[in-house]
């Protein structure tokens, strides 16, 4: 354990400069500091972590998508690989891929609103809107700090569009549930 905490600062250490240049906003620079890395160190489940960020921030998300499957794969019980990737498969609108990848991850994934969040925005660009809504009351009751953010996704667009359709077609004056004194 002690060894474990050594080399883990030790590459926390040796990932400074890529962590200050990536902090600037300075990609390709970070990029290459992470590329200088001796080969042990670059695959480092903390130096990949760094290298998928830089990657998305580049938008070289087929870089992106290589590295993080390949870490979903190495490490499948870090939630955050899987998240990365699939917003790299969100980003090239490859939201079944996204899907796909999200439904693999580890089962502590499905304890968070952003997961149900995620699968929400891909369930309704595949245009499954009733599983979108279900995912969506899934994220709210886990977090509703959500709900807002959820009505200017345009991901979400085709979800909200129906409940509008339903609420303009609904008579509202027949129905059943009103109080009555």
């Amino acid at each position: 354990m002690a060894d474990e905490q050594e080399l883990k600062r030790q590459i926390c250490a040796k990932m400074e400069p890529a962590r200050g240049f990536y902090a600037l906003g300075m990609f390709h620079d970070a990029l290459r500091a992470i590329e200088g890395l001796p080969p042990d160190d670059k695959a480092h489940r903390l130096v990949v972590m760094l290298r998928l960020d830089i990657l998305l921030a580049l938008h070289r998300l087929i870089d992106a998508i290589t590295v993080g499957r390949g870490a979903c794969r190495q490490w499948p019980f870090v939630d955050v690989f899987f998240l990365k990737t699939v917003t790299a498969f969100m980003e090239l609108n490859d939201h079944q891929q996204a899907k796909d990848l999200l439904l693999t991850g580890p089962p502590s994934l499905q304890q968070k609103a952003i997961y149900w969040y995620i699968r929400a925005r891909c369930h309704s660009r595949l245009e499954d809107l009733g599983e979108a809504k279900k995912c969506l009351q899934e994220c709210f009751n886990r977090d509703l700090s959500f709900r807002q953010r959820a009505l200017d996704e345009p991901d979400l667009a085709a979800v909200w569009e129906s409940l509008f359709r339903w609420l303009r077609s609904t008579d509202w004056n027949s129905m059943e549930w009103q109080v009555k004194n």
